[in-house]
């Protein structure tokens, strides 16, 4: 199946990975096996290793002991669908019309959105099956279609969106997603029709659920697909709302007497078990070694008063929504363009490669990055004519000087009353404002990460530059889609 592709080989030599059809005579290796570990609304300052003075998360904090811990690491949006698009793409979500998550198909058509990701765009996943890779897909998709197809009478998915094997998996189960899933605990082959935050029981138990796919993932892969790498994407639920931990996984916080806080914590310390497990088997499988893990949030966590709202998703749900999440010193939530929208956890573990117990301070890195790195890594090519909007980041991840010459945007239409539209960082600088270049707000994120200060006013000359750059970047995007929605019988 994959025959001369397995001659690819690659090599460190002072930090640079050297192709070659025949083998290096210095430091050959095999392809890595990739693990992308994707939490979601877990916010900045959520881990012990990240600052959190009471959520016990030993295991993922075990892992960046081992790997390197990225302090400046941004997600391409604040919300969920728009960042896993990136993930998907390597590209800036709003190139591909999702400005916010999928939801009810009117939102979706209101917001000059599609109702999936179109399975058009460039996939790493794709590209890296095409290498030889076998690639997995487990947890929450939230790109189209899937379970809640109906949901109150009303269409919040569509049926017609294409499989998420689609897009270049061999093996997927998920949620939010058209294809097999869970019913309860227990596995569905189709995708059903509760909306998963209605399921009770999966929410209480889709960390555990969703890392024992992967470990019978790992386990066939290492009895039947030896010989080929991997990349395994495990896409938490965790800890987004509503949170429905069982009274022995409140246990460790029972000294916490804020339920809301207790729940929240109870919730994040399940899903680090459940990393647990999943490093544990890769050892006990003898693939640790030559495994890249990744681990990352999609996004900051929300607000714990106001700002979490269900109605554009299923208004008659109740949810827990006082989640008592944590961005640290970071400014804002989820929603928001701030630093605690979009600047979440990033740590990164490869034994012999990327330097264990790094504390990285000073290299800007962006989710689109992982395309053109991963790929690159595995020798493997992304569609003609594919344009990153990310760069390869190698450098930083092996621990050597990186400097980001390029600006970084976001857009978020869907922000309102939660600050700006759009942002631009450049350097240690970033500029917030709106669309017709109002609501200037400029800080230096060098000296004031928390966005206190705005110097707008005392900065005119950067202002403008910056201001142009990012609406010459805004005027790149193609247009909202134009179409007329139709709502179900």
């Amino acid at each position: 199946m994959v025959g001369k592709k397995w001659q690819w080989k690659f090599c460190l030599v002072l930090g640079l990975c050297i192709y070659s059809g025949e083998e290096a005579e210095l430091g050959a290796q095999p392809l890595p096996n990739i693990v992308f570990i994707l939490a979601d609304d877990l916010g900045y300052g959520d881990l012990q290793s990240y600052g959190h003075p009471r959520i016990k998360t030993p295991h993922i904090d075990q892992l960046a002991q081992q790997g390197t811990r990225f302090m400046q690491f941004y997600m391409s949006h604040s919300v969920c669908s728009p960042s896993r698009t990136t993930l998907m793409t390597g590209q800036y979500p709003s190139r591909w019309n999702v400005y916010a998550h999928f939801a009810w198909l009117r939102s979706n058509a209101q917001r000059g959105m599609p109702d999936w990701l179109s399975i058009e765009a460039p996939s790493l996943p794709r590209a890296l099956q095409q290498q030889g890779y076998r690639t997995a897909l487990f947890g929450k998709w939230h790109l189209g279609g899937g379970s809640g197809r109906q949901f109150g009478g009303k269409a919040i998915n569509s049926a017609e969106a294409p499989l998420v094997s689609e897009y270049g998996f061999d093996v997927t189960r998920t949620v939010a997603g058209n294809g097999p899933t869970w019913l309860g605990r227990k596995l569905s082959d189709d995708a059903h029709d509760i909306y998963p935050y209605a399921d009770d029981d999966f929410v209480t138990w889709s960390s555990e659920l969703i890392v024992d796919e992967s470990l019978r993932f790992l386990d066939e892969h290492t009895l039947r697909y030896a010989d080929q790498p991997f990349m395994l994407n495990l896409w938490f639920h965790d800890p987004h709302v509503p949170l429905t931990p069982t009274d022995e996984m409140r246990a460790p916080y029972e000294d916490v007497t804020d339920r809301g806080a207790q729940s929240y914590f109870a919730v994040v310390s399940h899903m680090d078990q459940q990393v647990g497990r999943l490093l544990s088997r890769l050892d006990e499988l003898g693939l640790g070694e030559n495994t890249l893990v990744i681990f990352s949030s999609d996004n900051g966590t929300p607000s714990r008063v106001g700002s979490l709202t269900t109605g554009a998703i299923a208004p008659s749900v109740s949810l827990e929504t006082d989640t008592a999440g944590s961005n640290g010193a970071l400014r804002g939530w989820k929603w928001h363009l701030y630093e605690g929208g979009i600047r979440v956890p990033l740590i990164v573990r490869w034994p012999g490669h990327v330097p264990a117990g790094r504390v990285d301070t000073t290299s800007v890195i962006h989710s689109s990055d992982f395309a053109p790195t991963l790929a690159k890594l595995a020798g493997a090519e992304m569609p003609t004519r594919f344009q990153p909007d990310g760069i390869d980041v190698q450098a930083a991840l092996f621990g050597q000087s990186f400097t980001r010459e390029e600006p970084l945007f976001w857009q978020n239409p869907t922000a309102k009353r939660r600050g700006p539209s759009l942002a631009i960082r450049s350097g240690d600088w970033k500029l917030l404002m709106e669309y017709d270049g109002t609501d200037l707000q400029l800080f230096d994120l060098r000296s004031d990460v928390s966005e206190s200060r705005n110097v707008a006013s005392d900065r005119p000359v950067l202002v403008n530059q910056m201001r142009s750059q990012l609406l010459d970047w805004y005027r790149s995007l193609p247009s909202p889609i134009d179409r007329v929605y139709v709502e179900s019988p």
